[in-house]
């Protein structure tokens, strides 16, 4: 690479805005194996820093844990536990389980979504093959899905 290029990548970078900062409320089904968990936990690692930022939640579980994980109604319930529990915007709960084998999120923030506008659910993908379409894939879904 030459000093020039250097300049304008390092240039461009700082230029770029910074990453959203996400506060990642984690809430695993029951059932859920110890893949999944792992899996969950290495997908939310290698998030940082270049998708979004992960600040550790001061909020308490106790509401939450009775809203129970899979969709449709716990959206709901996990928007209102939110709303209750005095959630602070970018705070988002992320309810995760596993059916035939493939790993599934629902993320759920303020008003029943994260950022955007639209509820948000997503299947990453089969545990035995997760990165089977490229990591990159996997990490945009689910960037897409905390924001």
């Amino acid at each position: 690479m030459t000093p020039i290029s250097a300049a304008l990548l390092a240039a461009s970078l700082q230029l770029a805005p910074p990453p959203p900062q996400v506060t990642v409320i984690q809430l695993p089904a029951e059932d859920v194996s110890v893949e999944g968990r792992m899996a969950t936990q290495a997908i939310l690692e290698k998030l940082q820093p270049a998708y979004v930022l992960v600040r550790p939640s001061r909020f308490s579980t106790e509401e939450i844990g009775r809203c129970g994980t899979h969709e449709p109604a716990t959206q709901d319930c996990l928007a209102q536990a939110l709303n209750r529990g005095g959630a602070e915007t970018g705070e988002v709960i992320l309810a995760f389980w596993e059916a035939d084998g493939v790993l599934h999120w629902l993320c759920v923030g303020k008003s029943v979504r994260p950022f955007s506008g639209s509820r948000q659910s997503v299947a990453l993908g089969p545990l035995a093959d997760l990165y089977r379409n490229g990591e990159s894939e996997v990490l945009h879904q689910a960037a897409a899905c905390l924001t």
